[in-house]
Parts: structure tokens; C-alpha cells; sequence
């Protein structure tokens, strides 16, 4: 595995540290660098060796393990730095590094990158966020990030929000002790009490802004930018914009957050301003959005020129025949309105998926509301057909003398079957609310029975930004809630879904699967588009001069 001359410089200027270095130090580095390459399942160091120097990794991927406890591992990709312990004062290597795939790194010794680092007060203060970046992420269960999706960075607000937040309880308890010491003072029986309960609401409402502040995320992995925010009991939301839709990165302040070291960072995207609001360093942070921005630019850049070097070496050295380019077969499924009748009777029909709220076949995801709207719908007609049933026991066993009999009983019969037609109506109606995810687009059904049918859809690829609130105390604990799906000027819901985070995650997993294919097509359409200029050369040339023929460039 051989690298560039210059992929060395390219690596470093896409890391958030070695990026603020000033020319002279950067360029010391990279002379004092060693390549290495490492062979999948090798160790590259043992935890307890001597901690000699850093190794910034540039292909391939490697997995740590904690010395302590070996089967805590996490996987590092490339453009990350590993090993560099010795910057807080430790001689030995923490963790075991071992390479999962083929790998190749630039060794830095420990006594240059020392020097360089210790030397730049950006990059000792930047290296201090990623530091308390990395032990939050590790605190931090994030349960929704895809299987090859890393954090490179997460923080909060600054933790003066967490001091004002606990203020006011901490105020209201001592005006309740004061007002206790005033009026009752010579009633303990009625002071105490009040004390305690006045202690235990304060202690629970501490206890509740700690949370909220705690549970108050913006997060950078190496695909998108996220905001997550939760009031616990009432509220949870979480925004996130593609990292490759980022226009500019800056930083705004006011006069009392320059004092007390706070600022929002403003991430302008295609879709509108991702902010990161009151948080510490933000300067530093800023530099942080800008740097992984342009690594996921480079990245991008590089898949495709790496695809593009393949194809071209496949092309000229007469390998095989390039493959053609096919439409894309619809594969998504009818909805349900334009299945065949004959396929399903009335009742496979209406309870076939009785009260399911999320179903898929054949890649295929339908959701449905959460039964908890079936179940405030079905309240009032539930209660009437209960009302009817008990009208009618009474009236059978003669309990109920108020009207004549046969008309009680009819009253009765007509209550329950209106009830009962009331209940139906409310299922079908709830049934045919239809939320649909398939390998394109996203659909939105809404049906009313016997009455009107409307049908959104949008392409995956139109897609621009996915983002879910869970708003109250029974959607917080029934687990229901809205995703928004932001497409140009519009935007489609999935109302009061069940798991609305899961549903935030299939949609965006579709999304990344549906850019992979849609990319993977103008690569090969790109591919065709080449191939074909060499070979109109190839064929002039020929014409031209038999004997020349066309030898493949280095690549």
C-alpha cells in the first residue's frame, strides 16, 4: 500500500488539530513522519508498551481496547490520531490498537508532536474539547447512529445554563424556609411538614433541570449534523442535516455571552441554519464543523476518483466489457387500494394487521398512527355502545320502566348498532391513515371511509432534512410522536407515529442507501461517458497510425 506525496499534507489539513498548525511546525511534522502499513487482524501497539509517538491513521480501519477492559473496543477510520497518550504525561500506551482491515498510518515521534502541539494554544485548546467530546460520547447512549456512522464530535450547552436553571428552585426553597420561619414560626406541627414537602418538590425540580440540561445534545458524526432535545416528561425532538449540505460555518455572540464564554455556532445548510445554541468554545467548535465538513467533501471526492481509476483501468486494459447502465425497477408495493379484491376478503381485509402500527414486506415499510388515536376516537362511541348495552339489560330485565317496552328496546338497538357503525367507521378510518417508506420514496395515504382519498409522495432523493418531536406527558410515555420531512419549500408528516426516532432512522437509512445507488449510477454513467472518449481515440489513433497503440496512464 503506497500513498501520494502530497496525501500526507492533504491528511493533515483534514484534522481538526493538525489543521491549526502554522506552516513551519506542519512542515516539521511531515518530515519527521514514518509511513506504515499494517496487515488486517495485526497489532500496530499493546496496551502497557512504551508510548513512543502518534499515529494519524490514513486508510483502512483499526479497533482500541482498553487495557482494563479488552472487550470494550471501539473501531477508529481514517483521519483519526491515535496513541497519543504521551500529550497528557502518560509513558505507556493506554489501549491495544489492532487492524480490522488493511491499514496505512504516518508515525509522528512523541518529541516532535510534543513540540508542535504544546506550542499552539488553539491546538492544545482544541485537542482539551475533543477530549471532553470523547468521554461524553462514550457516556452516551446514541442507539440510533447507523453501523459505519462515528461521532467525531458532541457537546451541550454551557454549563452556566445548568447553574441558571437550578437558581430558581434553589431560590424558591429558601423563600418557602423564610415564609415558614415568619408565619409559623410557633406552629412546628404546621413548619415542618411544609419545610419537607417544599425540601422534596425542590429536590425533584433540581433533579428535573438537571436532566433536561444533561439530555440537551448537538452532535457531529462523519455522515450528518444532529440537535437532540429533550424536556423529560413532556418533550423530545431531533434535527439533523446532511454533513455534505453545509454552505458556511460561523459564529454569533452577544455582549453577555462574550463574558461569560458562550456563543451559538451557525451552521448554514441548502435547507436553512442548523444552530448550535450557547455553547462553550465555540470558536474552536466552529473550526470543528469546518474541518469535518471538508474531510466528508475529500472523502466523497475520493470514492469517485477511485471508482473513476478502476473503471479506466478496466476500460483501457481491455479487462471486460463496461456494464450498461439499467433503469431502475419500481420496486415499491401497490397501496392497498389497488390490490386486486379477489386477493383478500372484506375481513383479511379489516383486521388482516389488526391494530399494527408498523409493518413491512418486501422492503416495504408501512406505519400506521399509534393506537392510542384509535383509542381517543373509539372513547365516545365505546361509551354509547356501553351505554346501549346496559339500557337494553335493564330494560330485558325489567329495570328500566321509564318508556314502554318496545320502545326502550328499539332506543336500545338503535343506540348500539350506530354505536357499533361509529366504532367501525373510527378503525377504518384510523386504518386507513397510511404512512409508507419504500426503496424511492415516502408516501403519505389519508383515506376517509366512503369519502374522500388524498396521496402525497416524495422522492427519497428530494429529501432534505428528517426531524421528530414528541410534544406532552402521554407521547413521551407511550412513545409516539411526528417526523417532519422537509422537501424544498414543503413538508409531509407522519403523525402520532409509534417510535417516531426508529421511523427518523429508517428514513434516513433509506436515504443513504438511495444517494449510495443514485451515485453509484452516475459514476457508472460517467464511466460509460469516458470509455467512450478513449475508445474514439483509441480508434483515430489507429486510423491513423496502426502501429500506435494505447497504453494505459499511470493510475
Amino acid at each position: 500500500m503506497s500513498m501520494p506525496a502530497n496525501a500526507l499534507k492533504d491528511l493533515m489539513s483534514a484534522h481538526p488539530l493538525f489543521s491549526l498548525l502554522d506552516e513551519d511546525s506542519a512542515r516539521g511534522l511531515s518530515a519527521a513522519a514514518r509511513f506504515v502499513t499494517l496487515e488486517a487482524g495485526n497489532l500496530l501497539y499493546r496496551a502497557g508498551a512504551e508510548a513512543d509517538g502518534a499515529f494519524l491513521i490514513a486508510a483502512g480501519k483499526l479497533e482500541l481496547a482498553p487495557a482494563e477492559n479488552p472487550e470494550d473496543t471501539c473501531t477508529i477510520i481514517s483521519g483519526e490520531l491515535i496513541g497519543d497518550e504521551f500529550l497528557d504525561g502518560l509513558n505507556i500506551r493506554a489501549r491495544t490498537a489492532r487492524a480490522q482491515t488493511d491499514c496505512a498510518c504516518w508515525f509522528f515521534p512523541a518529541s516532535q508532536l510534543r513540540e508542535a502541539f504544546l506550542g499552539n494554544s488553539r491546538v492544545w485548546k482544541a485537542r482539551a474539547v475533543l477530549l471532553r467530546s470523547r468521554e461524553l460520547a462514550e457516556r452516551v447512549r446514541m442507539s440510533w447512529l447507523e453501523k459505519d456512522e462515528q461521532v467525531h464530535f458532541i457537546t451541550r450547552k454551557h454549563p452556566i445554563f445548568l447553574l441558571l436553571s437550578l437558581l430558581l428552585p434553589l431560590v424558591s426553597f429558601g423563600l418557602l424556609v423564610a415564609a415558614a420561619a415568619v408565619f409559623w414560626a410557633n406552629r412546628l406541627d404546621l413548619a415542618v411538614p411544609v419545610i419537607i414537602a417544599g425540601f422534596i418538590f425542590a429536590l425533584l425540580w433540581l433533579a428535573w433541570n438537571n436532566h433536561n440540561w444533561a439530555n440537551d445534545y448537538y452532535i457531529i458524526t462523519n455522515q450528518r449534523m444532529v440537535w437532540v432535545e429533550k424536556v423529560s416528561g413532556f418533550y423530545e425532538s431531533r434535527q439533523e442535516a446532511p454533513l455534505g449540505m453545509v454552505v458556511s460555518v460561523g459564529v454569533q455572540s452577544t455582549q453577555m455571552g462574550r463574558i461569560l464564554g458562550y456563543a451559538d455556532v451557525v451552521v448554514r445548510t441548502i435547507i436553512g441554519n442548523v444552530r448550535f445554541s450557547r455553547v462553550e468554545d465555540a470558536e474552536i467548535i466552529e473550526h470543528l464543523v469546518e474541518v469535518f465538513w471538508r474531510r466528508r467533501q475529500s472523502e466523497e471526492a475520493a470514492f469517485e476518483e477511485e471508482k473513476m481509476r478502476a473503471v479506466l483501468r478496466q476500460k483501457i486494459s481491455g479487462a471486460g466489457d463496461t456494464h450498461q447502465v439499467q433503469a431502475k425497477e419500481d420496486t415499491s408495493l401497490p397501496i392497498e387500494s389497488d390490490l386486486p379484491l379477489r386477493e383478500k376478503s372484506f375481513f383479511a381485509w379489516m383486521f388482516g394487521d389488526f391494530l399494527k402500527v408498523r409493518n413491512e414486506i418486501g422492503g416495504v415499510t408501512t406505519y400506521r398512527k399509534h393506537w392510542f388515536i384509535l383509542l381517543r376516537k373509539a372513547l365516545l362511541p365505546l361509551l354509547v355502545l356501553a351505554g346501549a348495552i346496559t339500557l337494553l339489560a335493564a330494560v330485558f330485565t325489567w329495570n328500566f320502566t321509564l318508556l314502554p317496552y318496545n320502545i326502550s328496546v328499539f332506543l336500545g338497538a338503535l343506540l348500539g348498532v350506530s354505536a357499533l357503525l361509529w366504532l367501525i367507521y373510527n378503525y377504518v378510518d384510523w386504518r386507513n391513515d397510511i404512512y409508507r417508506l419504500t426503496p424511492d420514496q415516502v408516501i403519505d395515504i389519508d383515506r376517509k371511509p366512503l369519502g374522500r382519498e388524498s396521496k402525497r409522495s416524495a422522492p427519497l432523493d428530494k429529501i432534505l432534512a428528517v426531524e421528530y418531536e414528541r410534544r406532552g406527558i402521554i407521547p413521551m410515555l407511550l412513545n409516539f410522536g411526528t417526523v417532519y420531512i422537509r422537501v424544498s419549500t414543503e413538508v409531509l408528516t407522519f403523525d402520532n407515529v409509534y417510535q417516531p426516532s426508529k421511523v427518523q432512522e429508517d428514513i434516513f437509512r433509506q436515504m443513504q442507501a438511495a444517494a449510495a445507488a443514485s451515485r453509484e449510477r452516475d459514476i457508472d454513467e460517467e464511466r460509460e461517458r469516458v470509455a467512450r472518449w478513449f475508445n474514439v481515440y483509441h480508434q483515430q489513433t489507429q486510423a491513423q497510425d496502426p502501429t500506435k497503440r494505447l497504453s494505459p496512464p499511470p493510475l
